[in-house]
């Protein structure tokens, strides 16, 4: 046995896969951690309102609709008892304060004409003791997403309510026991459309999707041309004091978005862009981001300067080296700004909150700021909004991993 476990641990190969493996399990448990939340708000989107606070909670969308017949009558007051005849075929059971004429009533129950009663008049019963009780068992009726359980002389033993889009599971009929299945609530689909067009709002998610894509766009043209131009000039030329001002650039990552908050602020409204798109678009032209400079000239310092050499011989000029050989060759590097960029102006919610005053120039994140104000207790509604603003940024993400891993990792040329 000491000679087995110390062959295992004598041989490398071993080694690396338990090693590989414990890995993939870390990766894979903190993957599903972080998952999770994302798993409940999208089913949270489907449920009906009903299902959300359940115990145990529901992670499927999907829930029966149960029978529980409640057969037994309890007095909640005490009192002698005296009988009489309602409407419909109801029994009605008055809780009388004592035999006498004068006496008053203590207590009123109403009863299905399908109710056993097991009291008789004059009788005292105390608080708490069975007065009646209802059969377990019954014929249903179904009358649209109503289903009454009744007794075999047609008296209502109980009454079930479903919701408007459920699946009736039984006919009229059919001989119904406790704790049958008898209806079904299929994913609330049309949660997503409540959401998307909420009557307590001005305005509908179409528009803030709409003024966010508008915004989105141009923020992306103007972030990657302008950092791609600037990381040309900073990595292919040569010129005093290049360096020295690449390093305040790329310092200017180390100030807080709060200090220059105010005084951009003044700018824009003494230039007269406030309740505009101005302030969210035009300054992505004018360099793109320190972050995004600095990812793009890493990436054209990995290609060989032997190119733009080689394109000087064949005639092209600065702009044509840059457009033309440099541009394709770092793509990955663009996806990345790409990714980052949208995730930025998609989720962007400090910026629109300053500078637009115009509900119809709301942006999605306000927008689901605004919907959260007037739904706040209708949490599916909210995690369909939510799943709605987060669907475009996982779709990006998805399609784009590839690019922006290669990206991150500045791999350049190959080959």
């Amino acid at each position: 046995m000491e000679q087995q476990q110390n062959s295992f641990w004598a041989s490398k190969k071993k080694q690396d896969k338990m090693v590989s493996l414990v890995l993939y399990l870390i990766a894979w448990t903190g993957a599903l951690i972080f998952v999770i939340p994302l798993v409940w708000m999208v089913s949270t989107s489907l449920k009906y309102p009903t299902d959300i606070f359940t115990t145990p909670p529901k992670w499927l969308p999907i829930s029966n609709i149960q029978w529980k017949a409640d057969s037994t009558v309890r007095s909640q007051q005490a009192g002698y008892v005296k009988l009489a005849k309602g409407a419909n075929g109801t029994q009605v059971i008055y809780l009388m304060s004592s035999t006498k004429r004068t006496a008053k009533v203590v207590d009123t129950m109403k009863l299905s004409g399908a109710a056993k009663l097991n009291v008789e008049k004059g009788v005292y019963v105390k608080e708490g003791d069975i007065v009646a009780e209802l059969p377990k068992t019954g014929v249903a009726r179904v009358n649209g997403n109503i289903i009454m359980i009744t007794d075999k002389d047609g008296n209502i033993i109980d009454t079930i309510e479903t919701p408007p889009n459920s699946k009736i599971k039984v006919n009229t009929g059919d001989r119904v026991n406790e704790n049958d299945r008898v209806a079904v609530i299929p994913p609330q689909w049309h949660n997503y459309m409540e959401a998307w067009s909420p009557k307590a709002l001005s305005e509908t998610f179409t528009t803030y999707l709409l003024n966010t894509i508008f915004i989105t766009v141009c923020g992306l043209l103007g972030t990657m041309l302008s950092s791609a131009f600037v990381a040309y000039g900073f990595s292919r030329f040569k010129f005093p004091y290049r360096d020295q001002l690449f390093l305040v650039m790329v310092s200017t990552m180390m100030i807080p978005a709060q200090v220059t908050m105010i005084p951009t602020f003044i700018l824009f409204k003494y230039i007269g862009w406030i309740d505009t798109f101005a302030p969210l678009i035009v300054p992505t032209f004018f360099g793109g981001g320190a972050f995004n400079i600095f990812l793009m000239r890493q990436f054209f310092m990995t290609i060989p300067y032997e190119l733009d050499d080689a394109a000087k011989i064949d005639g092209c000029n600065y702009f044509q080296i840059f457009w033309l050989i440099l541009m394709p060759l770092v793509k990955p590097a663009l996806v990345t700004i790409a990714i980052f960029g949208f995730v930025y102006n998609w989720n962007d919610f400090m910026n629109p909150l300053i500078y637009l005053n115009s509900s119809s120039k709301y942006t999605l994140a306000l927008g689901l700021q605004t919907f959260t104000t007037m739904y706040g207790s209708y949490y599916h509604l909210m995690m369909a909004a939510s799943t709605i603003v987060l669907l475009p940024i996982l779709i990006v993400f998805f399609f784009g991993q590839k690019y922006f891993i290669e990206g991150v990792a500045t791999s350049g040329l190959k080959g």
